[in-house]
């Protein structure tokens, strides 16, 4: 993806040379555009071979023909578009998906989209620019990994030519768009490789690593500060002190920092990331199903990382802050233990009820950071926090906890806006007396009995926050999966990433 280039030639789609032209065709419109012009040159043959594997344009088909040598290209891929009455960009994407895999499955290395008919459908020449960049970036990403030529691996093939043929004189914008999307989908396929590295290769120090060269890139966009031990105990961030007591590697607060000066009003959107390199369960270990996993717990930290660092690279006018507390949770003789009591940065006490409920306490302390420290006008975080998600949004969603209407419901819209799912939980009051406790100000676990574990963690986070609009998005459900879905490869997702992006944008626009 990093060597993958963007072209908008002007040609006629039958003549353009190319390994593999794309041509998206309505249902049942093989008469009509684009894929007229090019089943009139190939002689019919388009249309006849295409009835003969009953491909009639649905959203998911795709149909592969060699054409004759009237039309430049070797090969043509036909994809569905679905009805044109119905055509958006949701079905863009969706008919994107299925191409772009298809596509990947030739192990071509150039491929030509042909033009796409986009009246009617509200999709600007720039955002289906961006969408299909977009989409070729996400589909091409292979999970980083450590096999080898000795082996017997081959390597992969990469996309690294993508033509974009743009609507008549509409160049410019589908050239600006490919841009916008090249660099969102460069910002998930970094949070997918962070998170699919092993824990032993991603620590703490990773992470802080990871943070400085992303703001080196930025060429001072994006300054960086690193709050590390000593200065995390001298401030009182004990919480997010306790849990990485048993590791062998030293926590560090990550700060990341965009802060345009065209930016306009005096918002800061703070973005946290749970950012636990590596959850055992500490002491409350968990069991060896359980764990296997765990080297992703810092997905939520992944995404803001990149997230920031794209909403820089967009030149997006706003003020954004992410953090990242980085720590491990692991079993040692000097972990913190079912029972401690632990005062946090913003002066209450916690029970620790559960060391495996230890996502939220770096996240209270995180979340009264980005409140004291960083001006934080609005807070969004994201964390791989309770399993119990799954049960609500099985995989497909996350699920999104807030203590105000009107911020929820513009997190909730930019996640609509990049089709990424997410359901309001319910904030019940009665749900908070889960985290009551009879030594300290609150514990760090509703209990299995009490129930509703999402929202009983997302009301613990709530106490943090204040009065500041927060929003809590568990993505548990949705950080890695085992297989392919939607746009996604199995493994790590980079959920999240595109709908602070959007979120950021959105922000630009209201403040």
């Amino acid at each position: 993806m990093a060597s993958m280039k963007f072209l908008t030639p002007q040609a006629s789609p039958a003549n353009v040379a190319t390994s593999l032209l794309m041509v998206g065709v309505f249902e049942n419109e093989f008469h009509t555009g684009v894929s007229h012009a090019i089943n009139t040159a190939s002689a019919g043959q388009l249309a006849a071979q295409a009835s003969v594997e009953g491909f009639t344009g649905k959203i998911g088909e795709t149909s592969i023909h060699f054409p004759n040598n009237l039309v430049g290209a070797k090969r043509v891929l036909s994809f569905g578009l679905g009805a044109k009455s119905a055509f958006n960009l949701s079905s863009l994407r969706e008919a994107l998906i299925a191409a772009f895999r298809k596509a990947k499955s030739l192990k071509v290395t150039e491929v030509t989209v042909a033009p796409v008919e986009l009246e009617g459908s509200q999709i600007s020449a720039e955002l289906y620019g961006a969408t299909v960049a977009e989409y070729a970036g996400l589909i091409d990403y292979v999970i980083n990994h450590h096999k080898t030529a000795a082996g017997g691996h081959q390597g992969e093939t990469h996309l690294e030519l993508v033509k974009i043929m743009p609507p008549p004189g509409k160049g410019t914008e589908v050239r600006r768009g490919a841009m916008m999307g090249r660099i969102i989908a460069q910002s998930v396929n970094n949070a997918r490789d962070l998170v699919n590295t092993p824990a032993s290769d991603c620590t703490p120090g990773h992470l802080a690593a990871a943070a400085v060269k992303l703001a080196s890139r930025s060429r001072g966009a994006i300054t960086v500060k690193l709050v590390k031990k000593a200065e995390l105990k001298r401030l009182g961030l004990n919480a997010f002190l306790a849990v990485g007591q048993g590791s062998a590697h030293d926590p560090v607060l990550i700060e990341l920092s965009y802060m345009p000066t065209n930016a306009a009003g005096s918002d800061v959107l703070a973005l946290v990331g749970k950012s636990v390199t590596f959850d055992s369960g500490g002491l409350d270990l968990k069991g060896a199903d359980g764990m296997r996993q765990m080297k992703g717990d810092m997905a939520g930290g992944a995404t803001v990382l990149s997230a920031i660092g794209a909403i820089a690279a967009l030149k997006i006018p706003v003020r954004v802050k992410a953090y990242m507390a980085a720590t491990e949770n692991m079993p040692d003789g000097k972990s913190y233990k079912p029972g401690d009591v632990l005062k946090t940065l913003a002066g209450l006490t916690v029970e620790v009820d559960n060391t495996d409920a230890e996502g939220r306490l770096t996240l209270a302390d995180a979340i009264a950071y980005a409140r004291q420290f960083g001006g934080a006008t609005h807070i969004v975080d994201v964390a791989t926090l309770t399993g119990a998600i799954r049960t609500a949004t099985a995989h497909v969603g996350a699920g999104a906890f807030g203590n105000t209407a009107e911020f929820t419901s513009r997190v909730i819209a930019a996640a609509a806006f990049c089709d990424e799912l997410l359901w309001e939980m319910p904030m019940w009051q009665a749900l908070s007396k889960a985290n009551e406790s009879r030594i300290a100000d609150l514990k760090n676990s509703g209990g299995a009995a009490f129930g509703a574990g999402s929202s009983t963690a997302a009301w613990f986070l709530r106490k943090f926050a204040g009065e500041t609009p927060w929003v809590h998005l568990d993505i548990a459900s949705v950080a890695f999966r085992d297989a392919e879905f939607g746009p996604d490869p199995a493994g790590a997702t980079g959920w999240g990433t595109r709908t602070l992006i959007s979120l950021a944008w959105e922000f630009s626009r209201k403040s």
